[in-house]
């Protein structure tokens, strides 16, 4: 089988509840409904979420021998992710998010990263990335996305990485081996500054600056600002692209429905302006739904769009 799309990364168990505010100590704090579940893990929302969006897509990921692992390898085949590579590890549970969500739709998070990492290199098998068009990688054991990138540039196959806050956290120079791999840098404001070393006071055109530096003038950097505009920088242009405009519900794995809609308009061959807006419209419409794995299919995505294409104005910023 062929694939359009190979993540690597994270697979938890979400476990949700919504309250009017977080919990103070000694206060209490009422939830909203029945606790909520669902298939977690920022690789793993975007595999999902992809192959809603159309894309043939497979999973690298670990879990434990247990029933939390049961439902998220069911969770993947229920929505059409190949599961041939989810490995078992016996000895570990599979990992959970404990996740609050409060009335503006912001998320406080408890995690136990148990089964899903690390990933060892050898367990990583090279032809299973080699079936795929493109590898996105998120927040595994850096020796994981050292070997997987590795095996995808020198297969030919692209490669996107969307660090987080904990693996942007090692700072550019642990995080080099990787980079020097990736087409695609896709990171939020306060990610780019941490893994860069620059103050938070920082510009965004200083960050990119430095981005463009340190690892590469010829790579494709995406950052996100969640209601801010997505600033996009590339050897064929710099763009701002706005967000769009929403009833926000819960923006839990927001970031990752984005990718999913970037990854699958660039798969489809759209270019890099149409890319991020489709990932923006992507990232907005899942806030409006509960979890991190809601984003909207293909065809509720493209309707959205074609509603407010409108709305959407982007700049160039080297002409600004």
């Amino acid at each position: 089988m062929k694939f359009d799309l190979v993540c690597l990364g994270h697979v938890l168990y979400d476990i949700r509840c919504y309250v009017d505010s977080f919990p103070l100590p000694d206060k209490l704090s009422i939830m909203a409904g029945r606790l909520k579940h669902s298939g977690g893990g920022s690789a793993a929302n975007v595999a999902v979420n992809s192959t809603k969006l159309g894309l043939k897509t497979g999973m690298i990921g670990k879990v434990g021998f247990d029933e939390y692992g049961w439902f998220v390898v069911q969770n993947f085949r229920n929505y059409g992710v190949n599961t041939d590579h989810i490995l078992v590890d016996f000895k570990n549970p599979t990992g959970v998010s404990l996740i609050i969500v409060n009335g503006k739709g912001v998320p406080e998070f408890i995690q136990m990263i148990g089964a899903s990492d690390p990933i060892l290199p050898k367990e990583i098998q090279a032809e299973y990335i080699q079936r795929a068009r493109h590898l996105h990688m998120s927040g595994t054991n850096l020796e994981a996305l050292i070997h997987a990138s590795k095996i995808a540039k020198n297969s030919g196959v692209t490669v996107s990485f969307d660090s987080g806050r904990k693996k942007s956290e090692l700072g550019f120079k642990k995080l080099k081996p990787v980079l020097k791999n990736v087409d695609t840098l896709i990171i939020n404001r306060h990610e780019a500054k941490v893994m860069l070393g620059l103050e938070g006071n920082a510009k965004t055109s200083d960050v990119a600056k430095v981005m463009k530096k340190k690892i590469g003038k010829n790579k494709t950097y995406v950052i996100k600002g969640g209601k801010e505009n997505i600033l996009v920088y590339s050897p064929n242009g710099d763009l701002v692209v706005p967000s769009f405009k929403v009833a926000v519900k819960d923006t839990i794995g927001a970031g990752d429905a984005f990718d999913a809609g970037f990854l699958a308009a660039f798969l489809r061959g759209k270019n890099l302006e149409d890319a991020v807006v489709y990932g923006a419209a992507c990232g907005s419409l899942k806030c409006t739904k509960e979890g991190a794995q809601s984003a909207p299919d293909k065809s509720t995505l493209e309707t959205f769009l074609k509603e407010n294409k409108d709305k959407v104005e982007i700049w160039n910023l080297r002409e600004s």
